[in-house]
């Protein structure tokens, strides 16, 4: 018998030593094993740390073990991302996963992602009906889900523990989901007591501000940042063909193109919020130019 914790850990902090000390509550003579994301993370950036510096303070506060959860997964949106983790975590035989949650109420996430499945054929057309009206794959998965049930998931820990949990049900996996209410909001810019968001700490870290209150991991030099990889990105944007910067896994409907005329933007930023749109969340965006930035095709 044994417990999973699907995470980051970009950085690890006080939240994530809180949870482990309360999955070691719950399950005392238990193995703690931890999935987590290599160098880069889901939103296309480079980890603050890297994998075995994290590992190490997992290990340390509680986890028994770190799994690397491979990059074609650790990189993609989060239904992509929870089917590799979970797929993982059943064939390691671990029967609990440990997650996150606004709401706390895992068997409410199981019985949505039950009724998504008893549905599908509705809850997929629903679905390629609000992408044609443009709208991002967050959105129109959550939009899918409020006229299929009528009360939609909107917080971001809920949202990906969603997907944990259809993971689980498509597949048939003997997994229990297991949760732990959230003690400060995703992107909180405000910190409560010795708690704060992973985005928080991080804005502090790239500031070279101390954050040893939050988190137990020691910042002497400042991490690398994908930002720092703009130019490279441009150069590979610029002398690439729009037919071949096409075949880069995950461009699609006309990217490239996008790319190309925006090419021009001064920095990482301003070329994410000139090509950021309702239908590209700036995460895609994010992602698409890791890919592109390390070269991966199809």
């Amino acid at each position: 018998m044994s417990v999973a914790i699907i995470a980051e850990y970009n950085p690890f902090h006080n939240g994530h030593i809180y949870q482990l000390k309360e999955a070691k509550k719950r399950w005392p003579n238990e193995e703690i094993v931890i999935i987590m994301s290599g160098k880069y993370v889901q939103r296309g950036e480079i980890a603050v740390a890297s994998f075995e510096e994290r590992s190490k303070f997992a290990i340390k506060h509680g986890a028994n073990r770190v799994i690397e959860l491979p990059f074609n997964f650790a990189t993609q949106a989060a239904h992509i991302f929870a089917h590799g983790a979970i797929e993982i975590i059943n064939k390691e035989k671990i029967d609990k996963i440990f997650f996150g949650s606004e709401s706390n109420n895992p068997k409410r996430l199981m019985l949505i992602a039950r009724t998504i499945k008893d549905n599908e054929d509705k809850y997929n057309k629903l679905l390629k009906k609000y992408l044609k009206f443009g709208y991002s794959f967050p959105k129109a998965a959550a939009t899918s889900l409020e006229h299929l049930i009528g009360n939609p998931i909107k917080m971001p820990n809920d949202i990906l523990g969603l997907e944990y949990c259809k993971a689980i049900v498509n597949n048939n996996y003997d997994i229990t989901p297991h949760t732990l209410k959230r003690t400060i909001s995703f992107h909180s810019e405000v910190p409560n007591m010795q708690f704060a968001s992973a985005s928080y700490i991080r804005s502090k870290i790239f500031k070279n501000e101390d954050v040893s209150k939050y988190t137990p991991m020691k910042f002497e030099i400042l991490p690398e940042r994908i930002e720092n990889y703009y130019d490279e990105f441009q150069e590979i944007v610029k002398s690439t063909s729009a037919e071949k910067l096409s075949k880069i896994k995950l461009i699609s409907e006309g990217m490239e193109n996008l790319f190309k005329k925006h090419i021009d933007a001064k920095s990482y930023q301003e070329f994410i919020e000139r090509t950021n749109s309702r239908r590209y969340t700036s995460s895609r965006i994010k992602r698409v130019m890791l890919y592109v930035l390390l070269e991966i095709y199809e």
